[in-house]
């Protein structure tokens, strides 16, 4: 590993890092297909700085692109840890960050690669895999997470019960993380210019999170938040009478003895969410349970 470099000294520095380096590759970015790239050099080092990256941490970074970041996080870390997919995009990394010892790059689909051991994750991700991206690092352990958002998904991690952005996303994040706002970043800070306004979130695992079926609570949560409007027993009720077609039955009487019945699913809070899936789960019996969120599991 070469000894620590100054990162992005300005924006024109940066910018001009970017327009080289589409100019070697012969991409025309598009809006469409989300492809903005970081022209300045203030949010590139605000994100590190946040990131506070020592000598011994290994940094994941999702979708390295033409590593503008990348370079920041090398000169810092014990190692970086590039998941790429594009070809091309490896090929420049690889030649662009070539004075870097500690660089790994693997070429494959983030969502569906097996993240290797890390203790932060930096990254600028790519925003039509925000959703699964987000879930599949709550799988993992690790120190903290500095990740941009468009903004307005990552509204969905402050939003509270009763809100229209209160979703799966909220309770499941929020289940398992602490999550902090640290700055909106302006559309001007891209080229080309998105039409969107994206944010810096800052994501740290808790540590007292005792949930031993997991997936199970997962399950549930998709199952409830796929019809977030309707009550909690038109969605239970729903559900016994597809089993009862297949000769699968589930006493309904039962179901009217629980909490929420009338509840919307948006307005449940995760204590109240986690409390009516112990309820289901131990009065209506193991094998009914996994019949009924059976078509929801992964």
């Amino acid at each position: 590993m070469v000894g620590v470099m100054d990162c992005w000294t300005s924006s024109s520095e940066l910018r001009k890092h970017v327009l080289n380096s589409l100019g070697e590759l012969n991409i025309t970015p598009s809006r469409q297909r989300g492809q903005n790239f970081l022209i300045d050099s203030n949010i590139i080092n605000y994100q590190i700085n946040q990131a506070s990256i020592q000598p011994k941490d290994i940094v994941l970074e999702i979708g390295g692109g033409i590593g503008n970041l990348s370079k920041c996080i090398a000169s810092k870390a014990k190692k970086l840890i590039i998941i790429e997919h594009d070809k091309r995009m490896i090929s420049f990394l690889t030649n662009f960050l070539q004075d870097f010892s500690n660089v790994e790059i693997i070429q494959g689909d983030a969502v569906k690669t097996e993240f290797p051991r890390f203790t932060k994750c930096v990254s600028n991700l790519p925003y039509q895999i925000s959703s699964p991206i987000t879930f599949k690092l709550l799988e993992y352990s690790f120190d903290l997470a500095i990740l941009m958002y468009q903004r307005e998904f990552a509204q969905r991690f402050f939003a509270k019960p009763g809100t229209k952005n209160y979703s799966r996303l909220s309770v499941m994040i929020n289940l398992k993380a602490i999550c902090r706002n640290l700055k909106t970043v302006k559309p001007t800070s891209f080229y080309p210019q998105p039409k969107i306004y994206s944010s810096i979130v800052a994501i740290t695992k808790k540590d007292d999170v005792h949930l031993e079926d997991n997936e199970d609570f997962s399950a549930f949560v998709r199952m409830l938040f796929t019809n977030k409007k309707k009550t909690i027993r038109s969605i239970l009720f729903n559900i016994i009478k597809r089993k009862e077609k297949q000769n699968i039955l589930i006493e309904r009487k039962v179901l009217e003895t629980f909490q929420f019945m009338d509840r919307r699913v948006f307005t449940m809070s995760i204590e109240e969410l986690l409390q009516l899936y112990g309820q289901l789960k131990e009065r209506i019996g193991e094998e009914l349970w996994l019949n009924m969120i059976s078509p929801n599991m992964k």
